[in-house]
C-alpha cells in the first residue's frame, strides 16, 4: 500500500536505538552494500518525497521507537537525535520539538501522518504541542534546516510522527493482531496497547486502541513533582484498497482523549486527526500522491489547580484543514540522472472557542505552498536545487477597551535551496548546503488581547498587526561516511558529521513597555520583531557501529545559539548535549543487553526562563525475544538516582524508574 518502499535509514542514530531492541531489529537497520551513498536519494517518505544526501534527516524506524516496550518516552528519544530537543511541561500530554534551538509557534513543522498540528496558545511553555498517542507511535523524522515540499512551513525544519498500520502488525497476508504493554514504578505508570490488523491482495484494515494511566512521578530526592499524572485513552483505524495495479487508497482516523494538569488549571482535550489519501504510480514520469486532511483540537479548563484560577471554563479550539499533491519523476537529461519531486499545499486554521484570555478564540490562517525540488546525479556528483513559493494570510477582529477593527495581513516569500554532494570514495560522500525559510507570524502571535484593569495597576495582552515574516538564512558543510569491514568481516560503520549557521531576522519574542491609557498606567505586552539578528550555529556528530554480537551508537551536539537582541542572558539550545549506547547481543541475537549515557550542559532557556544544571543519566536495559512472536523488556532508567532539572522544563525529571514491557504478535 505504499508508493515507494523506503530502503535506507537516512542517519546513523537509528541504529543507536535498534541496538536497544533485538538483534535482529539493528540488524535490519545496518547499511546491506557499499553503495549507502552512492545516489542522492537514500529513500524515500511516506508520500513518495525523496530524501537526498545534501538534506541532514533522522529516520527512526519501528523498534528504535518503541524500545523496550515503548518504555523510552518521545521525549527520551527525540533527544539523543543531534540538534534536536523538546520543550517539557510534565503535564502537557503533547510533544513539542525544537531544531537547532527554534520552537514553538510554527518554527518547527510538526505534524502526524503529514498532517499538521497547529493547535497553538501564548504563554506557558512550548506554545504548541503535536498530541497523539505514543503507543501507537512506529516512526520519526527528523529534518534539521529548510524543507521545500509539503510539511514545509517551518523555518528551522520539519518532524513527522508515523503511526501504526496494518503492515505493522500482519506477517504476509491474512490477519493478525499485537498487544504492548508497559508498566514504570514510578507513578504506576501503566500503558496498553491492543491492535488488529487484515491484509490482502487489495484490502488492508486495522483497528487498534491504547490507553495509559499515571499517578505524579518523583524525583530524584524523593519529591513528588506537581502536575505529572495523566490519563489517556486513543482510538485508530486506518485502512487502503488496491483500486488497480498502479492506483490506491488510504484512509485514517485517530482520537486522543486526555486529561491532565497544566498551566494551574486541571484540563480536557480531545485531538482528533482525519486523512484520505490517493496514490497513482503509472510511470517513471508520473508517481503522485495527494492527501487531504482535517485535525481537530479542543481543550478545556475544567478546574482550578490552586483554588484560585479564573479562567475556568475557558476553551480553545484549532481546525486545520488542508490538501497537498507531490508527484516525483525520473528522467534522464543528456549524461544526468534526474528526480524531480514538484507539488503544492493549502492549509487553513480556524480557531474557535470561549474566554481565551490571551489565546484568541477567533481568527482563521491561510497557507498556500508552491514547490520544485530537483536532484542531478552524474557519476560522483550529486546537486540540488529547488524554490518554494508561499503565499500566507490572515484575518482577525479585535474587540476591547483599547483597540478594535478587523486585521487583515497578506505576505509572500520565494525561498530557494541548494546542495551539492561528491562522492570521493565508496565510503565518502562531503556536501554543502544553502537554503532559505520564512515562518508567517501565528494567529495567537499576531491577535493576542486581554485587558486587566486594576485602577492602580493595568496590565494589557495586545495584538500586534505589524508582525513582520521572520526569515532564516544561512547553510550547512559537512561529510557522509558509510564504511563496511571496517575492523571485522560484516561490521558497518555509519556516520555524519556537520557544521551549520543560520542568521534569523526578524525574530518574533514577547516583549513589554510601560504606558498611560484612558485607563491609567498600563504595562503593554505583545509580540513583536526584535532588532538585529538571531545566530544559531553549532557541531552535530552522529555515529553507529554495528557487528554480530555488538552495537554502539553515539550522538554529540556543541552549539553557540545567541540570542535575539534584549535576551543576552538565555540560549535557544543547551551549549553542549551528548549520548552514548552501547550493546550487546546473546543467545544467537535473541537476548540483548546494553547502557545508555547522556549528558546536558547548563544553561538559561529562552523558552522557558529557567536555569538547570549541567547532568548526565545512565540507563540500562535489557530485551529478550523469547519466541518468534513474544518480546519482552526491562529497563532501569536515571539509574543513579539524580536529582536534575531537564533542559527548557518546568519542573524536575523522575528519578530511578524500573520498567517492564511485552509485546505479544499473533
Amino acid at each position: 500500500m505504499k508508493p515507494r518502499a523506503f530502503y535506507r535509514n537516512a542517519t546513523a542514530i537509528s541504529l543507536a536505538l535498534a541496538a536497544m531492541t533485538t538483534g535482529a531489529a539493528a540488524q535490519d537497520a545496518a547499511v546491506s552494500d557499499t553503495h549507502y551513498l552512492g545516489r542522492i536519494v537514500l529513500g524515500y517518505s511516506e508520500d513518495g518525497t525523496p530524501v537526498y544526501a545534501g538534506e541532514n534527516i533522522s529516520r527512526l524506524e519501528g523498534t528504535a521507537v518503541t524500545a523496550q516496550g515503548g518504555t523510552a518516552t518521545i521525549d527520551d528519544v527525540v533527544r539523543q537525535v543531534p540538534g534536536a530537543q523538546t520543550r517539557l511541561n510534565p503535564g502537557q500530554p503533547g510533544v513539542a520539538v525544537s531544531i537547532r534551538g527554534q520552537q514553538g509557534q510554527g518554527r518547527v513543522a510538526m505534524t502526524v501522518e503529514g498532517v499538521p498540528q497547529n493547535f497553538r496558545f501564548n504563554g506557558h511553555a512550548s506554545e504548541g504541542y503535536a498530541n497523539f498517542d505514543p503507543l501507537f507511535l512506529q516512526g520519526i523524522d527528523i529534518t534539521r534546516g529548510a524543507v521545500l515540499t509539503a510539511g514545509g512551513s517551518g523555518s528551522a525544519g520539519a518532524v513527522d510522527f508515523r503511526l501504526i498500520d496494518a503492515e505493522d502488525v500482519v506477517d504476509g497476508y491474512g490477519a493478525g493482531g499485537r498487544v504492548r504493554l508497559s508498566y514504570g514504578d514510578n507513578g504506576d505508570n501503566f500503558g496498553r496497547m491492543a491492535a488488529a490488523g487484515y491484509v490482502d491482495e487489495r484490502v488492508s484494515l486495522l483497528g487498534a486502541y491504547a490507553r495509559t494511566t499515571a499517578d505524579a512521578f518523583e524525583d530524584g530526592a524523593g519529591n513528588t513533582v506537581d502536575n505529572t499524572d495523566r490519563d489517556l485513552d486513543s482510538y485508530l483505524l486506518r485502512g487502503g484498497y488496491q483500486l488497480t495495479e498502479t492506483q490506491s487508497l488510504e484512509f485514517l482516523a485517530t482520537r486522543m482523549n486526555a486529561d491532565y494538569a497544566s498551566n494551574s488549571y486541571y484540563q480536557e482535550m480531545t485531538s482528533d486527526i482525519y486523512k484520505l489519501s490517493y496514490h497513482l504510480e503509472h510511470s517513471p514520469a508520473i508517481n503522485l500522491t495527494a492527501n487531504l486532511y482535517r485535525a481537530v483540537t479542543d481543550n478545556e479548563y475544567t478546574g482550578s489547580i490552586t483554588g484560585t484560577g479564573s479562567y475556568v471554563g475557558r476553551q480553545m479550539e484549532t481546525i486545520t484543514t488542508g490538501i497537498d499533491v507531490t508527484n516525483v519523476s525520473d528522467f534522464m537529461l543528456g549524461g544526468w540522472s534526474v528526480t524531480s519531486t514538484n507539488g503544492f499545499e493549502y492549509i487553513e486554521d480556524v480557531l474557535g472557542g470561549a474566554e481565551g484570555g490571551a489565546n484568541p478564540t477567533y481568527g482563521e490562517s491561510k497557507k498556500l505552498g508552491i514547490f520544485t525540488e530537483n536532484v542531478f546525479s552524474n557519476g560522483p556528483w550529486e546537486i540540488m536545487a529547488g524554490l518554494r513559493y508561499s503565499d500566507y494570510s490572515l484575518h482577525g477582529r479585535l474587540d476591547n477597551e483599547l483597540q478594535s477593527g478587523d486585521v487583515d495581513i497578506d505576505d509572500s516569500s520565494i525561498d530557494p535551496k541548494i546542495s551539492i554532494a561528491y562522492q570521493v570514495n565508496d565510503w565518502l560522500q562531503p556536501y554543502v548546503s544553502y537554503s532559505r525559510s520564512t515562518r508567517s507570524p501565528s494567529l495567537q502571535e499576531t491577535l493576542q488581547e486581554s485587558f486587566h484593569g486594576y485602577g492602580f495597576f493595568n496590565l494589557y495582552l495586545g495584538p500586534n498587526p505589524d508582525l513582520e515574516t521572520e526569515t532564516s538564512e544561512g547553510g550547512e558543510i559537512g561529510v557522509n561516511i558509510a564504511k563496511q569491514n571496517l575492523f571485522t568481516a560484516g561490521d558497518n560503520l555509519t556516520a555524519r558529521i556537520a557544521y551549520y549557521k543560520m542568521n534569523v531576522d526578524n525574530y518574533v519574542a514577547y516583549v513589554q513597555e510601560d504606558g498611560f491609557t484612558s485607563v491609567g498606567p498600563t504595562t503593554l505586552a505583545f509580540y513583536d520583531n526584535i532588532p538585529g539578528t538571531t545566530v544559531t550555529q553549532g557541531i552535530e556528530i552522529e555515529a553507529a557501529y554495528d557487528t554480530e554480537l555488538w552495537s554502539a551508537a553515539m550522538s554529540y551536539t556543541n552549539s553557540d545559539s545567541t540570542p535575539p537582541s534584549g535576551y543576552d542572558d538565555y540560549e535557544l539550545q543547551p551549549p553542549e548535549t551528548f549520548s552514548a549506547t552501547v550493546a550487546r547481543r546473546f543467545l544467537n541475537g535473541d537476548l540483548t543487553t546494553g547502557a545508555t549515557y547522556s549528558y546536558t550542559a547548563a544553561g538559561e532557556s529562552l523558552d522557558s526562563e529557567s536555569d538547570s544544571d549541567d547532568y548526565g543519566l545512565w540507563d540500562v536495559f535489557a530485551s529478550y525475544e523469547a519466541m518468534d512472536n513474544l518480546f519482552v523488556s526491562a529497563k532501569v532508567s536515571n539509574l543513579t538516582d539524580e536529582e536534575y532539572a531537564p533542559w527548557a522544563s518546568s519542573g524536575n525529571g523522575p528519578g530511578r524508574t524500573y520498567y517492564v514491557g511485552l509485546e505479544l504478535t499473533f
